[in-house]
Parts: structure tokens; C-alpha cells; sequence
């Protein structure tokens, strides 16, 4: 199981890195769709630099996976991304396009590699946490433990 994780961790900071850097350094020409929706999409996004806010997102979420620096912190922040690229490229593009097999690919990624960071994110559903201390002569625990009752 550990190298599945690894070889989706590299196929999706493989695809990410250069998907992130290709906004701020062009490397290759941007794909605009090839629906006249589509386009409109990306120059609304564009118009309104969001697409600056999710290309920078992508990049740092390909440089934290790959490099394992805040990696569930950055799996969770490139969520939204994944997510809205499948649902706004599968219907406009279609079902059987390239773009939704990408979309489809990147979301898939992004949710099997928050599944391998679970642990990560087990303190964040617990029902009563208690507060850790902020220092002091009490020594604090690594994780939130549920309140005793």
C-alpha cells in the first residue's frame, strides 16, 4: 500500500507542479476548451483572477506532495480545486473528453491521498475536544482527546 501512495503522490505532483508554474512561466499554451461555455468559464476566471488564486493552490499543493512539506494541510486546501475542475470540465467538455479524464484523475488522486493522510485529520472529528494548554508545567498531547465526561 505504501507505493501505491507513492505512485500517486508523484502522478499527481507530476501533474500539478507544471500545471501551477505554467500560469505564473509559461511552459505550454493554456488549453481554453473547446466549447464556446468553456471559454467564456475561463475568461470569467481570468477577468476576475481566480484563476491566479488556483493555479497558486495547484503549485503549492504539487510542491507539498511531492516534497511531504504540510502535505495534509495542502491536500485539503487543493480539494475545492480538484473538485470544481471535474464538475465544470466534465459537463462542458463532455464525458469522453480528455479534460474530464484529467478532472476525473486529478479529484481521484486528491481524495485517495487524503485517505492515506486520515490520521492526519482524526482529531479535526472529534465531538468534544479538549482545548490543549498553550504551555505552562502541564505537558500537552499531540492531538485534541475527546472531553471526559
Amino acid at each position: 500500500m505504501k507505493y501505491a501512495v507513492w505512485i500517486v503522490r508523484l502522478i499527481f505532483g507530476a501533474w500539478m507542479v507544471p500545471a501551477g508554474l505554467n500560469h505564473f512561466v509559461p511552459l505550454f499554451p493554456q488549453p481554453l476548451g473547446s466549447q464556446p461555455l468553456s471559454r467564456e468559464l475561463f475568461s470569467a476566471l481570468f477577468d476576475s483572477h481566480l484563476f491566479d488564486v488556483v493555479k497558486a493552490v495547484e503549485l503549492i499543493a504539487g510542491v507539498s506532495v511531492l516534497t511531504g512539506w504540510y502535505t495534509p494541510l495542502a491536500l485539503v486546501l487543493c480539494m475545492p480545486v480538484s473538485f470544481c475542475v471535474f464538475y465544470w470540465d466534465t459537463p462542458l467538455e463532455g464525458w469522453g473528453s480528455l479534460a474530464s479524464v484529467f478532472g476525473g484523475s486529478v479529484l481521484g488522486c486528491n481524495v485517495l491521498l487524503c485517505l492515506a493522510h486520515i490520521k492526519s485529520y482524526r482529531s479535526m472529528f472529534t465531538l468534544f475536544a479538549k482545548p490543549r494548554s498553550l504551555g505552562g508545567a502541564e505537558a500537552s498531547p499531540a492531538t485534541a482527546e475527546p472531553a471526559r465526561a
